[in-house]
């Protein structure tokens, strides 16, 4: 385990100086901003407090349950490029393959190195996102601060943390065999896109946001057997040659 730490603290202190990262962070907490007009929008259109308190109370466990994902997701895109593409690029994964590490190791190193921080700071937005709109836009109307519902806080800081761990597995296999990085990338964008648009579609088919945990749950129990069937064929071999192309 110490070994694989030692990997993941390398790449996670390296992405951390990347100026893109904190772009990306204003970026997130400016597309907040476009929920308050839809929430304006609809609670206007209310006329009894009993309704715009409920009203308030599902949208704001509504975004409990899909930004920690979304920007989680988000910001994976940035550390992704600093887990493997930049060792391949400086010719590190020779020195790295030298040492008394397995490629497994490597490979749960540089997984954790994308989906910690990416978990961390996607999750910290989230709950600043939440409270900003809570506070700015929800009391003024409910006159009362709404805390999101026990589900949505578990499906948070554990159901979703997996998801993007197991998602970012599929992408570091991939990175380490293939020599191409943008397949890799395409993969990962191929996977953003299916979880935004899939858990847009399923609001809209009226499927209630408290079965988004199972959603989740799913796509994680898919994305184990993608990852384990994938990890049979990741050898230090493989690793080098892709290095070398």
């Amino acid at each position: 385990m110490k070994k694989i730490w030692i990997i993941a603290k390398k790449d996670i202190s390296e992405a951390f100086r990347s100026r893109s990262l904190y772009v990306f962070i204003v970026v997130m907490l400016i597309l907040t901003f476009s929920y308050i007009s839809s929430y304006n929008a609809f609670v206007k259109t209310l006329t009894s407090q009993q309704a715009i308190d409920d009203y308030s109370r599902s949208f704001l466990n509504d975004l409990a349950y899909i930004l920690p994902m979304m920007y989680s997701i988000f910001v994976c895109s940035i550390f992704a490029n600093y887990s493997v593409i930049v060792d391949k690029a400086k010719r590190n994964i020779e020195s790295l393959m030298a040492t008394p590490i397995s490629v497994k190791q490597l490979w749960i190193g540089k997984s954790l190195a994308v989906a910690l921080p990416s978990v961390v700071i996607g999750l910290s937005v989230s709950i600043l996102a939440y409270i900003f709109l809570n506070i700015g836009f929800v009391m003024p109307k409910t006159h009362s601060f709404m805390f999101p519902d026990i589900l949505a806080v578990l499906s948070a800081i554990i159901v979703i943390p997996v998801l993007i761990f197991s998602i970012v597995t599929i992408v570091t296999d991939i990175q380490l065999i293939i020599s191409n990085p943008r397949i890799a990338n395409f993969v990962f964008t191929g996977i953003f896109i299916l979880l935004i648009f899939g858990v847009n579609a399923l609001g809209g088919l009226g499927v209630s946001i408290g079965y988004f945990p199972l959603v989740y749950l799913g796509v994680i129990v898919l994305c184990a057997i993608v990852s384990y069937v994938l990890s049979r064929s990741l050898t230090k071999e493989k690793v080098l040659l892709s290095s070398k192309m």
